[in-house]
């Protein structure tokens, strides 16, 4: 189990202005430090770090927290794996249970192994003449080849085992990874004479391996994956994501591809931002994936049946995950691979100016039929979760018929879909209710920027306030929480800041980066807060006397009142503070 003291531990040892700084371009701003948010599309800085607080916000997108949220988001990792990372960046060693320890240990030496098959599929193929040939005639440059780490597996029986015994790898090791089969004849290399495409995770990892036969035989596939894996998932991993990544997040889009060497070539002729799955159609799994950098995709298919069939489905499965999309339909009998080859990247960059919208899409394949066009995609917009993306797409449909009326149809479509949920023992389709922006007064937000900016301040101030006076309730939550610490324990910023929601850390982030107090008057600022905390308390139940006509108790809190405006609280001393 991890312990709040090795969080602290590698809190204290990794500065969060360091560690950002290797991600994005800082650079001072006052005592904090600016630059552009890896986290969503912009022109002018907005995501702030503070060195003092060991926190970063982003006003635009609202995104922050510590290092530990900074690494979960921009490596998409879970908490335990961010833990994990930065513990080995610190130099701390986990205390972890056994099971966690064995998980960890078991993907460990799957990345090994897949790292060390690389290596040996890349050293292959500068030897392989066919498959050199074979990606000049597809006309892929030596450093779009080192770039994607391309390797070739020769068509010898065991020849990857046999390197893969030799410096000390178990077969079930091998069987794990899904680099060999085992089969009625016993075991062999699963990829042999296939160009190889090794699949990394968005830490730059390998994962899994892709195999495009250069065999003239018709009786074997074109192209083979690894198998599921500990480290391997297809229906959630793209393919060149790892590379994208930083694209997606500055443009706000990511392009989605078909094939391997659609997403390789476009990254060769400058289109960064692709992304292709791994020889299967689109997933939920992929776009949640995607999700975590962009909301945004440009998809793009070849004009024939199939390819038709294959953006219908994409654009449901986008719509289902609330994202945005636009459709690129390429020449019937090209794709990307091919069409930038032909045409060049100038004339791609026109194509992608000239993507069409989903309703237009769905329109212009509807023909003569219209009225089912219409239908058709309201079902698949009822599906939608968000309401303002719905309510864009009634609106481009306003051309064809009244928006009354399309409101309408769309409510039938969705009281029936929500029917036929409840008779599946499903959970029926319900508008997103958007969470209310978290209010906090000035006053308590000062204290609260105080006492997570200087934790030996804490709970005294905690302490010092009558929690029924709070008028927000983070307030109260992260007040109630200094005082539930046993009175030996720290308040660190996670512990004050325990069982609060993502939106709750983000506004005492927000507030925090800038917090508009004078750092030289910590004391006073505490004591100007509290009084007026408690005044507004009395205020309030002034107005209460008032208006219940409760004419002694009115009395009684003026005097209150009076004594307060003329009393100077002086809990804190400038001393005290520092």
């Amino acid at each position: 189990m991890k312990t709040d003291g090795q969080i602290e531990e590698i809190k204290s040892r990794i500065d969060i202005h360091a560690l950002i700084s290797e991600y994005v371009d800082l650079k001072r701003s006052g005592s904090n430090f600016k630059g552009l948010c890896p986290f969503h599309s912009e022109k002018t800085p907005s995501f702030m770090v503070s060195p003092s607080k060991q926190i970063f916000h982003c006003f635009g997108c609202n995104k922050g927290g510590d290092i530990f949220s900074f690494i979960m988001n921009y490596e998409n990792m879970t908490f335990p794996e961010a833990l994990s990372h930065l513990a080995d960046k610190a130099g701390v060693k986990l205390e972890e249970s056994r099971h966690s320890d064995t998980d960890r240990g078991l993907k460990d030496s799957l990345y090994a192994i897949n790292d060390e098959a690389m290596r040996f599929y890349i050293k292959n193929l500068t030897a392989a003449r066919q498959a050199v040939t074979y990606l000049k005639e597809r006309d892929i440059k030596d450093e779009t080849v080192s770039m994607f780490s391309l390797g070739y597996a020769r068509g010898e029986r065991d020849e990857l085992m046999r390197h893969l015994r030799a410096v000390g790898y178990s077969d079930a090791m091998m069987k794990s990874a899904g680099l060999v089969h085992y089969g009625s004849e016993g075991a062999h290399d699963f990829f042999r004479e296939r160009l190889i495409f090794p699949i990394f995770d968005l830490r730059g990892k390998v994962v899994a391996f892709g195999g495009r036969t250069l065999s003239s035989s018709k009786n074997v596939p074109k192209y083979l994956n690894s198998s599921e894996s500990p480290v391997f998932k297809k229906s959630d991993t793209c393919y060149a994501l790892n590379l994208a990544r930083n694209t997606i997040t500055q443009k706000g889009y990511a392009v989605i591809v078909e094939g391997y060497f659609d997403a390789i070539v476009c990254h060769q002729f400058g289109f960064t931002n692709t992304i292709a799955p791994l020889g299967t159609a689109l997933t939920p799994g992929h776009l949640r994936k995607l999700k975590k950098l962009t909301n945004k995709v440009l998809l793009t298919f070849d004009a024939d049946s199939a390819g038709i069939a294959a953006a219908r489905r994409s654009v449901e499965l986008v719509y289902a995950e609330g994202m945005i999309s636009k459709i690129v339909l390429l020449s019937e009998g090209d794709d990307p691979d091919t069409y930038l080859r032909k045409h060049g990247a100038d004339n791609f960059r026109k194509i992608i100016g000239k993507a069409i919208s989903p309703v237009e899409f769905f329109l212009s394949r509807a023909g003569k039929s219209k009225i089912e066009g219409l239908r058709q995609f309201l079902s698949i917009i009822s599906n939608c979760p968000d309401t303002l993306l719905r309510d864009e797409a009634i609106r481009e449909l306003s051309d064809l018929a009244s928006e009354k009326v399309l409101r309408d149809e769309l409510a039938v479509i969705t009281r029936k879909n929500a029917g036929r949920a409840r008779d599946h023992g499903q959970p029926g389709t319900q508008d997103a209710v958007p969470e209310a922006p978290v209010e906090i007064s000035r006053e308590e937000d000062i204290l609260l920027n105080i006492s997570l900016s200087n934790p030996r301040l804490a709970r005294r101030i905690a302490e010092s306030i009558d929690m029924s006076s709070l008028e927000s309730p983070l307030s109260k939550k992260i007040f109630t929480n200094i005082l539930s610490l046993p009175p030996d324990t720290e308040p660190t910023q996670e512990r004050m800041l325990a069982d609060c929601s993502p939106e709750e850390r983000s506004a005492v982030n927000r507030s925090a980066i800038e917090p508009g107090i004078d750092l030289e008057r910590i004391a006073q600022n505490i004591n100007e807060c509290l009084k007026k905390i408690r005044l507004n308390a009395v205020a309030e139940r002034i107005a209460e006397a008032k208006s219940s006509g409760d004419e002694n108790s009115l009395r009684a809190l003026l005097l209150e009142k009076k004594k307060l405006m003329q009393k100077r609280v002086e809990l804190f001393s400038q001393k005290d503070s520092k």
